[in-house]
C-alpha cells in the first residue's frame, strides 16, 4: 500500500468527538478505567456504523465478548446509558446505545462530586455524610455504585450489581442511608456488601427516618463503648513474676 494510500484512508476514517469535561472527570462520575475505553470505541462505532458490533469491539481490545458485554451492562446499570433497539433497512434487529444518561446527570450535578477517601470519612467521624443531608443532595445511584467500588478497589461484578440495583428497585433502601451503611462497614473494616445489607435491614427494622437516627445510635454505642473501657480495672503490668509472695494474694 502506497503512503498515499494510507494517508487518504487514516484522513476517511475521521475522528471521534468526545467531551473534554468527561474526559476530564469520568472516574468522578463513576466510570472504571476500562468503562471509560469502551465509552471511547462505543462513541467511534454509533458516530461511523450507528449500531454495536461486539465482535468488532473486542477485537480492537483484545477483551471478550464477554467481558465486552458485561461492560454494557455496568454501563447501564450505572445510569450511564440506555440500549436501543430498532429495525434495519433490511428489517433486521440493530441495538445501539444512548449516552443521554450520562450527560443528563453531568448537567443535573453542576460538577459537585465527592472525592474523599476512605481515611477522610473515617477521621471526620460521619462529617462528610452530615454535609451531604444539610444540602438535600441524595446521592445517586451510579453515585453508590462509584462509591462502593471506590472503597472495594476494584469493579463490581455482575452479581454485585445487581444486589445493588434490587437495594433501590425492591428493598428501597434511602440513597443517603446507602452511603451511611458503606461508612459503618469501613470503618468496622468489614467490606461487604452482605454486612452493608445486614446494616441497612437493622436500621429499617428500628424504624429509623433520618440520619439524626442513625447518628444517635453511632453517638450512643461510642459512648458505651468509651464508658466500658473507664471501668475497666487498672492492672499493674510492672511485675517482677520470680519475686512474688504467693501467701500475700
Amino acid at each position: 500500500m502506497s503512503n498515499n494510500s494510507f494517508q487518504t484512508r487514516f484522513l476517511a476514517m475521521g475522528d471521534v468527538s468526545v467531551s473534554t469535561y468527561i474526559l476530564t472527570h469520568y472516574q468522578q462520575l463513576g466510570m472504571s478505567n476500562d468503562e471509560f475505553l469502551l465509552y471511547l470505541q462505543l462513541k467511534s462505532q454509533i458516530e461511523h456504523d450507528h449500531d454495536i458490533n461486539t465482535s468488532k469491539l473486542a477485537k480492537q481490545l483484545g477483551w471478550s465478548t464477554e467481558k465486552i458485554n458485561e461492560l454494557i451492562e455496568h454501563m447501564h446499570t450505572k445510569g450511564f446509558a440506555n440500549l436501543v433497539s430498532q429495525h434495519d433497512e433490511q428489517g433486521r434487529v440493530a441495538t445501539s446505545i444512548d449516552f443521554s444518561p450520562l450527560y443528563d446527570k453531568i448537567m443535573q450535578s453542576n460538577g459537585n462530586y465527592t472525592s474523599t477517601t476512605a481515611g477522610e470519612r473515617v477521621a471526620s467521624g460521619g462529617a462528610v455524610v452530615a454535609e451531604t443531608a444539610n444540602n438535600n443532595d441524595q446521592p445517586t445511584r451510579s453515585d453508590i455504585f462509584n462509591m462502593i467500588e471506590q472503597e472495594f478497589g476494584r469493579p463490581l461484578s455482575s452479581m454485585e450489581l445487581s444486589t445493588v440495583k434490587d437495594w433501590f428497585d425492591i428493598d428501597h433502601f434511602r440513597p443517603d442511608f446507602i452511603k451511611a451503611a458503606l461508612q459503618e462497614a469501613v470503618m468496622n473494616q468489614a467490606l461487604s456488601l452482605r454486612y452493608i445489607e445486614t446494616i441497612l435491614v437493622a436500621w429499617q427494622k428500628k424504624n429509623y427516618h433520618s440520619l439524626n437516627d442513625i447518628y444517635g445510635e453511632r453517638k450512643n454505642r461510642q459512648q458505651y463503648k468509651q464508658a466500658n473501657t473507664d471501668e475497666m480495672p487498672q492492672v499493674n503490668t510492672d511485675i517482677d513474676i520470680m519475686n512474688i509472695d504467693l501467701n500475700n494474694l
